[in-house]
């Protein structure tokens, strides 16, 4: 892991640096090349749903995407949700009805849109996981990796991993895995929100796979960053009572660089939210 740490702080600063000089290959990957319009105004929502008080992991969510680098994320709140108190002043939406898995993120989507109609990027994140600090100012700065970008998820599921840090595209259709970190470019959310393959789906569960549908449809691949700079903490599921979504496994990052890693070193923060 270290000499993957230090591949990334070689690769940050070449970013940084000359962030349009980076070769991009033609092979399924590392994508690093950083291609305009440049992301600087974001719209970052997070969906919640109530848990039991000792599985509560919304809250360490909240607080590491804050820590992130995203210091006002909008919350998209199932009812029954408790908030602790330093996240009762964030943006939020709190349902009157439970809406489940699926219509709360697809509508927390659409509401970012037409909230932060100018955002240069939307992102989605599920109330499971956590960061490493400073990946909004990354982001800033690799954003995007390739021309026919579907999404960009900066968490990793152990199967996806690679050696070399960089993104790689993930194009598998209904068989895609994990959408616990999906960031959009405009032009994809608005497509994303308007897609029959989305629209038409009225089930519960299974975002990621709903998701690589439609972007298998439209012909826009997923990139997944390796190593991942997150990593899926939940062990226990609003959906599933069978354990089967348990963070292990391939449903886990095996090479997450941690909380205490800042990705952003060396660079320069001028944007804001």
């Amino acid at each position: 892991m270290s000499s993957v740490l230090s591949q990334i702080a070689r690769m940050s600063r070449v970013i940084y640096k000359k962030p349009c000089r980076i070769k991009n290959k033609e092979s399924d990957g590392p994508y690093n090349k950083m291609l305009k319009p440049k992301v600087s105004n974001w719209a970052v929502g997070i969906t919640v749903a109530p848990r039991p008080k000792e599985n509560q992991y919304y809250t360490r969510t909240i607080d590491s995407v804050i820590r992130a680098g995203w210091k006002n994320p909008h919350l998209f709140i199932e009812p029954d949700t408790e908030l602790a108190e330093r996240h009762l002043e964030l943006p939020r939406i709190s349902r009157k009805e439970k809406y489940g898995c699926w219509k709360n993120w697809f509508e927390g989507l659409k509401e970012l849109v037409e909230i932060y109609p100018d955002a240069d990027c939307y992102g989605m994140i599920q109330d499971d996981v956590v960061f490493c600090r400073g990946v909004r100012v990354f982001l800033e700065k690799i954003l995007w990796p390739n021309a026919d970008v579907g999404l960009v998820s900066v968490f990793t599921p152990s199967h996806y991993t690679e050696d070399k840090p960089g993104f790689y595209r993930r194009n598998y259709g209904g068989k895609l895995w994990m959408a616990q970190t999906f960031f959009f470019p405009p032009d994809r959310a608005r497509n994303c929100i308007n897609h029959a393959v989305c629209t038409g789906h009225d089930g519960d569960r299974n975002i990621d796979n709903i998701i690589g549908r439609w972007l298998y449809r439209i012909k826009k691949p997923p990139y997944y960053f390796s190593p991942s700079l997150s990593q899926h903490i939940g062990e226990t599921s609003t959906l599933w009572n069978n354990n089967l979504n348990q963070a292990k496994g391939r449903k886990s990052a095996k090479d997450f660089v941690g909380e205490d890693y800042d990705i952003s070193h060396g660079m320069t923060d001028e944007s804001r939210i």
